[in-house]
């Protein structure tokens, strides 16, 4: 099937990414400071919060690439193309410039005395912007092997520029180079093919309904990428410094529950949109994702509890090993996130808003709890642990509010053939 065939193009690149980002990692903790481990994964954290438009920007792109696609309009499919690139060149360059004015106060919060590490994650804000254009038409037009390809290049390059950079002594400022550069160099790659829009005669066309259609994409990417980065940030600020950079290698290998699945996700997005352009029935790639995803997240999660000892030494070494108690329940924070992902796609490919109130209300939930709760690892934990179980729950219960409008039928009873009901709402 479609799903599964996409899929699996996009795992298996987003398992060599993967493998090639954790030897990233296990570079770093084997020859930073537990200190200057903690910095690198907390401002790679805020430089993700940074480009969060540039990620609603990839949605936008995507969603409108494949509905036109799916239509025979390739004038409209080129017009897009060339406009989005005007138009987040200038987007680019205003979040590199707001990086750097809040430098300052983020360098203050975080306890980091050198602001050169601002200055390399400021080009790297610039050159994230462009590539996550030539990665929404790549995803939106179904040219998986492309992006594919550029996913698993850039964790390549970022271990390959990591490693050296290690070599020659740069250490932080090293690191978060290796993180920048991959993203300029991928943004030329992944422009070939995509170059014949590029060519296309035509003017820049403002599109009115992806106007409306950016501020849900941008709200729902902002309180997606807040839940799943603030806890770095904030236990930056509220652990010994030793205890955050324990706790960003807890993170590190707690978020490949979150990765891995992301295939899924990827894939989900541009095959709703052309369902739903065509009046198709999309519930059904909703639940393969879905099942798919929790069959990974759980393999992941029976190894991080029947290994977590091992699995910490041999990626961070004895230094990490007192953060390998709490890799279960990190896991398991980044599973319900996982599930979370499939349905913000989903939701987002349909054009729908409705899930955002629960992304945000969570987002305020887990503020609130590490607030009031940070002595420890396990405290901010089990404050992630309630703010995503919040944002899970409400999702997978609105998702089955739907489906009952939808189809008329109660839950059970839409399975109670193999394929589902015969009609669609009357």
């Amino acid at each position: 099937m479609a799903l599964i065939r996409n899929a699996t193009i996009l795992f298996t690149a987003t398992m060599a990414g993967s493998v090639a980002n954790y030897l990233f990692q296990f570079v770093m903790g084997r020859n930073l400071t537990l200190e200057e481990y903690g910095n690198m994964n907390a401002l790679l954290s805020i430089m993700t919060g940074i480009t969060l438009p540039a990620t609603a920007v990839m949605l936008v792109v995507a969603k409108y690439s494949s509905t036109y696609s799916a239509l025979g309009d390739f004038s409209s499919v080129a017009s897009l193309y060339r406009g989005a690139l005007v138009r987040v060149s200038v987007l680019a360059l205003l979040a590199a410039a707001a990086f750097l004015l809040l430098s300052g106060y983020v360098a203050d919060y975080l306890r980091i005395g050198s602001y050169s590490p601002f200055l390399i994650l400021s080009a790297g804000v610039a050159a994230s912007f462009l590539f996550t254009v030539n990665m929404g038409m790549l995803q939106g037009l179904q040219l998986f092997y492309w992006l594919g390809l550029s996913i698993g290049l850039c964790g390549v390059l970022r271990f390959g520029l990591g490693a050296l950079s290690i070599t020659a002594g740069h250490r932080l400022n090293g690191a978060l180079l290796s993180t920048a550069v991959p993203a300029l160099i991928l943004f030329a790659v992944s422009i070939k093919p995509l170059s014949g829009y590029l060519k296309e005669k035509g003017g820049l066309r403002t599109h009115e309904k992806m106007i409306g259609y950016a501020l849900p994409a941008l709200l729902s990417t902002s309180a997606f990428a807040f839940l799943t980065n603030a806890d770095l940030v904030m236990a930056k600020h509220y652990l010994m410094p030793a205890d955050a950079g324990i706790y960003s290698s807890v993170a590190v290998l707690g978020k490949t529950l979150l990765y891995l699945p992301s295939s899924f996700a990827l894939a989900v997005f541009p095959m709703v949109s052309v369902s739903d352009a065509l009046n198709g029935d999309s519930f059904r790639i909703l639940d393969r994702a879905l099942l798919l995803t929790l069959a990974i997240s759980s393999a992941a999660l029976a190894l991080f509890s029947a290994a977590p000892d091992l699995i910490m030494s041999l990626l961070f070494g004895e230094r990490f090993l007192r953060g390998a108690q709490y890799l279960i329940y990190y896991g398991a924070a980044m599973t319900m996130m996982a599930l979370v992902s499939i349905i913000i796609s989903f939701n987002l490919a349909r054009g729908k808003t409705a899930f955002i109130y629960p992304l945000i209300l969570s987002s305020a939930l887990l503020v609130l709890l590490i607030s009031r709760y940070h002595s420890d690892i396990g405290e901010i934990l089990k404050s992630m642990l309630a703010a995503f179980a919040l944002a899970a729950g409400l999702n997978l219960w609105q998702i089955y509010r739907e489906r009952q409008s939808y189809y008329g039928l109660k839950f059970y009873e839409f399975y109670k053939t193999p394929d589902g009901p015969d009609r669609g709402p009357a």
